[in-house]
C-alpha cells in the first residue's frame, strides 16, 4: 500500500482526517454515495473526485473545499498504473488473475464471444464470507470474496 508521505497532499489530508475521526471507508462512501472500494481508491490517489465529492468530503471532514480542490488539482491526474509490488492483502488475487488469465479469457470467449473487457468501467467489491466450523478441512473463520465487474466489448469485423 502507498505510504502517506508518498501520496498527493490531498490524499494525505483525507487519510489523516479519516483516521482522526475513526471513520471507515464504508461510512465515508455512504456519505459520498459511492462504493467503498472507489472511495478508498480516491483516498490513495487512484480515482478523481468530482466537485460534489470535494464539497461532501470537505463538509464531512471539516476541511476547506477550496483548498482540497486546489490540492487535487495540483496532484494532477490519478495514478492508474498497476503496482509492481502488491501488498500481501491483494497479492493472492494478482497471482490468481495472472495464473488463470488464459483460462479466464477462454471461458469469457466461450460465454460471450471474442472480445475484451473494458478496464476503465470495472467495478470492484469486497465481501467478507464467514464460514462455520466443520466446513471441510478449514477451521472457523472468514474468507474474502473479490468481485470484479466490467463492461464486455465484442471485437468487430470491418
Amino acid at each position: 500500500m502507498n505510504r502517506v508521505e508518498d501520496l498527493p497532499q490531498a490524499c494525505a489530508k483525507l487519510l489523516h482526517e479519516k483516521a482522526r475521526r475513526r471513520l471507515s471507508f464504508a461510512e465515508i462512501a455512504k456519505h459520498l454515495d459511492h462504493d467503498e472500494v472507489w472511495t478508498a481508491a480516491l483516498f490513495y490517489g487512484r480515482a478523481a473526485p468530482t466537485h460534489k465529492d470535494i464539497l461532501l468530503l470537505a463538509s464531512l471532514l471539516s476541511l476547506s473545499a477550496e483548498t482540497l480542490e486546489d490540492d487535487f488539482r495540483m496532484a494532477g491526474p490519478p495514478l492508474r498504473e498497476p503496482s509492481a509490488a502488491a501488498s500481501p492483502a491483494v497479492a493472492p488475487f494478482c497471482d490468481a488473475i495472472s495464473l488463470y488469465a488464459p483460462a479466464i479469457r477462454s471461458v469469457i470467449v466461450e460465454k460471450m464471444g471474442d472480445g475484451a473487457v473494458c478496464g476503465p468501467s470495472t467495478k470492484v467489491r469486497v465481501e467478507r464470507i464467514d464460514r462455520a466450523a466443520g466446513d471441510g478441512e478449514r477451521a472457523k473463520g472468514s474468507d474474502v470474496r473479490l468481485i470484479l465487474e466490467a463492461k464486455y466489448m465484442p471485437y468487430r469485423s470491418w
